[in-house]
């Protein structure tokens, strides 16, 4: 199963980091590791206990990558009144199938629905926890923690472990230190009872934010006796690594942040040189390095990272960084040199992003986008697996790999095809044989809804455009930043330079 790490970076320092798997939501870390293909799945549906063939048909078509025939299966079957006997478990399950599907509002007014008490406890409880799920998808923090709350049983296992993360993760948000470890505690308890490859996974999920919570109750060594076990991990998967490489990152800066070189080497070493995390932890080498004074050898692993793409914030920092090093060894020809190819990357970069910049608001990119969204691809959670043909997609996969601009591009690229289908209406109204005032009527309904899609089209469009470009604004003002350090260190480099030698 591929998962979706999720990263909120905390005030406090860099190492604060909480990462959990997607639960159809998410903000990556980069669009190695964020932007991978992962197919609708059964996940949003609790189907323990289901025997009726009819919703059986029902996942079938769902785990076939079919969302909108499983949604018209179950809306036919249940408006013929198959499901008579048990019309909460179908409605539960067809709201399943609408939130994996992305339409939020229809799930949100069936397990609004599904909630109230003359419903089975067990049903009640499955419809608040896939409503606490939506609800913090949507940026609804407090209302996910109450709905998450008002569960009165234990869910399935594997949906169990999901619950007790996601309290844990909001509790942290409010800051909530105690709750979140007792939270995260009875996770890695049950993990242990249940033993199986489900609950372990989310054990180590859970293990990762309990040590980071501890830290941030200032009991660091507990927190590191949690990370160095993650870091340690026997990795079969891609998760697992992702996970492993996280712990040791998260430590390496830690300890680099209480000035312990030593220690942060080791951490920092133990991170793959070709992971997502491997330009952090390249540039935290070099720190590390440079903290005892080595600067020669904190060269090496800043002389790597200033290899990879200069998009990547952590290269542009390596490109200072080089100089910077060279500078300190009293190299200052090289430190001019490569601070001088530093400020033309950068002056490079910002020619880029502009060219970006114009693609945004002449809406190439975003017509670009759509159409390299194939129909399977909508089908899909985090859909944005291949962009390398699109103008500008290289500076915007931090925004890319946000659930906002995924599910707003979904919609977008939905009402797009839409626009086309009503269109192809129109057309075959125009050539058939139909009656002069059924077809009159047929092309009333078809006017009035491209009118509703157009309209809603444009303001998502909007929203798209409004989101890249602030994505790209904080580009250039980072490269402006970098810029003008640039040229600062230059003029210290001559300053120095003619006061040394220039009376000789």
């Amino acid at each position: 199963m591929e998962v979706i790490l999720i990263v909120l970076k905390f005030s406090k320092s860099l190492c604060a980091m909480l990462i959990v798997p997607a639960l159809c939501f998410g903000t990556g870390v980069s669009a190695a590791a964020a932007l991978k293909t992962t197919p609708v799945s059964q996940e949003a549906v609790a189907w323990e206990g289901i025997k009726s063939p009819l919703l059986r048909a029902a996942q079938f078509e769902l785990l076939m990558r079919r969302p909108v025939a499983a949604i018209t299966r179950l809306l036919a079957d249940q408006s013929q009144g198959y499901f008579a006997r048990h019309p909460a478990q179908a409605r539960l399950v067809l709201g399943g199938i609408y939130l994996a599907y992305g339409a939020h509002y229809k799930a949100e007014s069936i397990f609004q629905g599904l909630t109230i008490a003359e419903q089975p406890q067990g049903l009640r409880d499955m419809a608040r926890y896939q409503l606490a799920r939506l609800q913090f998808q949507r940026g609804q923090p407090d209302e996910a923690l109450d709905s998450l709350g008002r569960i009165d049983g234990e869910l399935p296992a594997k949906m169990q472990q999901e619950r007790m993360l996601l309290s844990s993760l909001l509790f942290l948000q409010d800051d909530q230190f105690d709750e979140a470890e007792d939270n995260l505690r009875s996770m890695e308890h049950q993990a242990q009872r249940d033993d199986s490859d489900a609950t372990s996974t989310w054990a180590a999920y859970g293990r990762f934010n309990l040590g980071v919570t501890l830290f941030r109750q200032g009991r660091e060594q507990e927190g590191r006796k949690l990370l160095e076990a993650v870091g340690k991990m026997p990795a079969d998967n891609s998760e697992i690594r992702a996970l492993r490489d996280k712990a040791n990152l998260t430590l390496a800066f830690s300890y680099l942040g209480l000035n312990e070189p030593d220690a942060a080497q080791k951490y920092f070493a133990k991170t793959r040189l070709e992971g997502p995390l491997s330009n952090k932890a390249l540039l935290g080498l070099g720190r590390a390095y440079a903290a005892r004074g080595e600067y020669k050898k904190a060269l090496t692993p800043w002389m790597q990272l200033t290899k990879r793409d200069a998009s990547d914030p952590s290269v542009q920092d390596g490109l200072l960084a080089v100089p910077f090093a060279f500078g300190k060894l009293e190299a200052l020809k090289q430190s001019l040199g490569y601070y001088q190819s530093a400020l033309n990357v950068y002056q490079q970069e910002m020619k880029q992003v502009h060219t970006a910049e114009a693609a945004v608001n002449n809406r190439a990119l975003l017509d670009s986008l759509v159409r390299g969204v194939s129909s399977e691809a909508l089908k899909q959670r985090w859909f944005l697996a291949d962009l390398s043909d699109v103008p500008g997609a290289r500076y915007l996969w931090p925004l890319f790999s946000t659930h906002e601009f995924q599910e707003t591009l979904k919609n977008y690229t939905r009402i797009y095809r839409s626009r086309d289908t009503l269109t192809h209406w129109s057309a075959r109204l125009g050539s058939g044989d139909i009656d002069p005032q059924l077809r009159r009527s047929l092309q009333d309904r078809i006017d009035a809804l491209e009118k509703k899609l157009s309209t809603t089209q444009q303001r998502l469009g909007t929203h798209l455009t409004q989101l890249a470009l602030m994505e790209l604004n904080r580009r250039k003002q980072r490269l402006v930043s970098y810029a003008a350090e640039v040229r600062f260190s230059m003029a210290q480099i001559y300053d120095y330079a003619a006061k040394r030698w220039g009376g000789e």
